[in-house]
C-alpha cells in the first residue's frame, strides 16, 4: 500500500490529501514516498505524513523548518515537531485547511533547498 491508499481510507480528506500529493509531486518530480514506522517520508524530507485512519481520521503533517519561519494561520496551527526545532508540525482535519498548508508546504521546500546554513527568520505579510 503507498501513501495515496493510505490516505484514501480517510472519506472526508481523501481529495483533499491528495491534492497535497500531487501538489508535492510538482514541486520534485520523481519523489518517492516510503513507510518508516508510521510516517511517510520521502525521498527528498522536506515534509512528511502520519495517515491517523482508524480513529482520529486526519493527517499529521511534519515540515521542514522551525515554527517562527513559517507564516501563521489561525485555521491551521503549528507547533514544535521532532528534532528540536528542526521541524514544524500541523493535523489536516478540515477541507479550509488546504490553502493554508499548501503555503506551508512550499516554504517548507524552500528551506529544505536553502539546507541548515540558511538565515531563519519569521516571514511577514505586508499590505501595499
Amino acid at each position: 500500500m503507498g501513501v495515496r491508499e493510505e490516505i484514501s481510507k480517510i472519506p472526508k480528506l481523501k481529495n483533499i490529501g491528495l491534492a497535497l500529493i500531487d501538489y508535492i509531486e510538482s514541486l520534485y518530480p520523481g519523489i518517492i514516498f516510503e513507510l518508516k514506522t508510521k510516517r511517510w517520508v520521502p525521498s527528498e524530507n522536506f515534509v512528511t505524513f502520519t495517515v491517523q485512519h482508524a480513529r482520529a481520521q486526519n493527517i499529521v503533517i511534519s515540515l521542514r523548518g522551525n515554527p517562527k519561519e513559517f507564516l501563521e494561520f489561525e485555521e491551521l496551527p503549528l507547533r514544535e515537531g521532532m528534532g528540536y526545532g528542526a521541524y514544524t508540525e500541523c493535523t489536516l482535519e478540515r477541507a479550509n485547511q488546504l490553502p493554508a498548508l499548501a503555503m506551508h508546504v512550499r516554504k517548507a521546500y524552500e528551506l529544505y533547498s536553502e539546507g541548515s546554513t540558511r538565515d531563519k527568520k519569521h516571514p511577514k505579510i505586508t499590505e501595499i
